[in-house]
């Protein structure tokens, strides 16, 4: 890790750079942390924690472990100290500026969302393990489906289901939307019974190895109002073009225009209310935002990327549509890890 400590500080100009957020202390020591902060040099880097995790800490991180109760910097330590403002809050940032008046702290944002964007080999092993069991949750409860039962029933249904098989917890509460309740995004599952002529919209994902699995997929109960199944198929093939484009050098941006283009052809463009998809890994909405306005548009695909790729149209009083699925970007193009699932 020292070179991209290296480069984190050489791009803000830093003499060092505290961590606290404790999904990159996870990424970058292994350890589950509810508090603690690791000090970045160019040559080292120093875990503090506090005395829960000290002796833990020390038997199994792979970087010298202080209390933290004693103090991150000695007061010689002059110079730049970078922190993560899109994690520290103002009170915090105030509390370092009393505790540590001698240190000049710059805000930087996401400091490591450039190392964590690519996966290493072992990520990908876990995100897909993640995309596997996030699967067969999904059949699991496509089975379950009949007239009567309810959204949350569905719900409480996969997560027990994943967990029984080895899930550390679910990436999200399963949206679970019936009927009309799909044209809500984030439709929270409640106690909406299933009707035959219904459509089913269901946005799971699975923990597995720390790393989250993210799918949506349409089910028709019955006979379908032809007015959402053109939804879907319109989504449908715009989510193929795009996923079809993916490949290394291409701009995230110009995927989300991809799609749009579909949808303003189609004359649906309006009923599309969201970006195109989201970086995952251990969170799961994380660095890159697929969007064509957004601060990322101009960031260009590279081998070892992970990320979603889900268009969706919504029409209140009708229903919604989004088809989603998780893409790692390879030299040879998309790799879908749930391809097949239907």
């Amino acid at each position: 890790m020292n070179s991209s400590f290296q480069k984190i500080l050489k791009d803000f100009s830093l003499l060092a750079c505290v961590i606290e957020n404790p999904t990159d202390l996870l990424y970058l020591t292994g350890l589950e942390l509810s508090k603690g902060v690791l000090l970045m040099e160019p040559e080292k880097a120093t875990l503090f924690v506090d005395g829960r995790y000290l002796d833990a800490a020390r038997k199994s991180s792979h970087f010298a472990v202080e209390p933290i109760e004693e103090g991150i910097f000695p007061e010689n330590f002059l110079g730049r100290i970078g922190f993560d403002s899109s994690f520290v809050t103002y009170d915090r940032h105030q509390a370092l500026c009393k505790q540590y008046p001698f240190v000049e702290w710059i805000a930087c944002q996401n400091p490591l969302k450039t190392i964590r964007v690519c996966k290493t080999a072992e990520e990908i092993v876990s995100l897909k393990r993640a995309a596997d069991l996030t699967a067969q949750g999904y059949r699991f409860i496509c089975g379950l489906l009949k007239e009567g039962i309810s959204e949350e029933e569905l719900a409480f249904e996969f997560e027990f289901f994943c967990r029984k098989k080895g899930a550390s917890g679910l990436s999200f509460s399963p949206i679970i939307a019936f009927g009309e309740n799909s044209a809500y995004p984030h439709h929270r599952a409640g106690k909406t019974l299933l009707k035959k002529g219904q459509v089913v919209l269901i946005d799971v994902g699975a923990i597995v190895d720390q790393y989250r699995g993210d799918m949506t997929r349409i089910v028709f109960f019955g006979k379908a109002d032809p007015k959402i199944i053109r939804l879907f198929e319109i989504v449908k093939k715009a989510q193929r073009k795009a996923v079809e484009a993916v490949q290394v050098g291409v701009k995230l941006g110009w995927l989300d225009k991809l799609v749009r283009e579909e949808f303003r052809a189609e004359g649906v463009e309006s009923l599309f209310t969201h970006g195109l998809g989201h970086g995952i890994g251990l969170d799961t909405h994380e660095y890159p935002r697929l969007k064509w306005d957004g601060e990322d548009a101009d960031v260009p695909l590279k081998a070892g990327m992970v990320f979603t790729i889900e268009p969706g149209l919504y029409q209140p009083g009708l229903g919604g549509i989004r088809y989603e699925d998780t893409i790692l970007v390879t030299e040879r193009g998309a790799e879908n890890f749930f391809a097949g699932v239907e």
